[in-house]
């Protein structure tokens, strides 16, 4: 596996773009509610658990966790990535959008301080890729409005595309992704 793909240091975003808000922003997704077991855990009919992975089963295992995310990733396939957290301490917010685990482990973070908003991203490759670098091309942060709470759910339409190249073989290739969708996680 590459190991310097799965660490957020290796994307760049030189773009300079600010935080939108949008009142009259909607999406079905705001009002609906879906959870599923982590992706390790599944649950049988008879109600027992069982994790696909080694070690005991906690009752947090036993919690379905809310899907927070509707995006849509291009990354490795496209596939939905249904969690986002957020995290708010001394004026900044930490968006992560993850998910489409066990197939797609990969993840977005955006740094939101005031307007001002850069994105990270990392994933994992089950081949033994190289010099993996990322450059963020396009971004775009909505947000229905600019209260941000610990407790309050946040409201918001992320768009990010970026470049990847990586080396596999001695060749190094480029490809372009997008992560684009509503999110509505609680803030912490």
């Amino acid at each position: 596996m590459c190991e310097d793909c799965n660490d957020y240091k290796s994307t760049t975003d030189e773009i300079k773009s600010t935080l939108t808000i949008d009142p009259k922003m909607r999406s079905v997704f705001f009002d609906s509610y879906e959870s599923s077991y982590p992706w390790y855990i599944i649950r049988h009919e008879d109600g027992t658990f069982e994790s696909v992975i080694e070690g005991k089963i906690s009752e947090r295992d036993k919690k379905p966790v809310e899907h927070t995310s509707n995006c849509v990733s291009t990354h490795q396939g496209r596939h939905i990535m249904e969690f986002a957290d957020a995290t708010y301490d001394s004026g900044v917010l930490i968006l992560e959008i993850s998910g489409g685990m066990p197939a797609y482990f990969s993840s977005l973070r955006i740094i939101v301080k005031g307007v001002d908003f850069l994105c990270r991203f990392k994933g994992v490759y089950p081949a033994p890729v190289s010099n993996c670098k990322r450059n963020i091309i396009a971004k775009k942060l909505v947000f229905k409005d600019r209260e941000i709470k610990k407790g309050r759910r946040l409201f918001a339409w992320v768009s990010v595309e970026f470049e990847e190249t990586s080396t596999y073989q001695g060749v190094a290739e480029t490809s372009r992704h997008k992560i684009e969708g509503y999110i509505k996680p609680v803030v912490k």
